[in-house]
């Protein structure tokens, strides 16, 4: 019967432990372990860096002049991380020198930051009758923004 020394069963104490076999196994197991979590990593980058999208914008049942009216923006967010709207309202009548584009940029860290879906109101109000572009955009904290969601409209004096 063999009995095996400790110098060669190797560092382990196991017959193959030092052996090439072992060590390109172990290597081996290591370079998958690395790829799998690469793997993970670039999936859930992935999903964070996919853009807020607005589903619709609901407008308030009629639109006057001169007074504040509520637009609802629904919204989906896979990062949970709007922090503005940038709203801009463009006059659509009369000469093209004589029309008007006003645009803000509103924050709504309270109530969009954190949820990766819900619905934001913006308040919206017109100095003049006719019609008009409104177009709002979502924000992220990174600086991405949301594909932009126009919608024109009628408003009465």
């Amino acid at each position: 019967m063999t009995r095996l020394t400790p110098r060669a069963r190797g560092r382990g104490g196991h017959p193959i432990a030092g052996t090439r076999g072992a060590c390109r196994a172990r290597r081996t197991l290591g370079l998958l372990a690395l790829l799998a979590l690469l793997s993970v990593a670039g999936r859930v980058a992935g999903e964070e860096a996919q853009p807020p999208l607005i589903v619709t914008v609901i407008p308030p049942p009629r639109l006057v002049v001169g007074t504040s009216l509520d637009f609802v923006v629904v919204f989906r967010a896979p990062g949970a991380n709007v922090v503005a709207i940038v709203e801009t309202v463009e006059d659509l009548d009369g000469p093209l020198l004589r029309r008007t584009t006003r645009q803000r940029r509103i924050g709504v860290i309270g109530r969009a930051f954190g949820r990766e879906a819900g619905q934001l109101p913006v308040s919206v109000s017109f100095g003049g009758a006719g019609p008009k572009r409104l177009t709002f955009v979502l924000v992220t904290d990174d600086g991405d923004e949301s594909d932009p969601w126009s919608l024109e409209a009628d408003v009465g004096g």
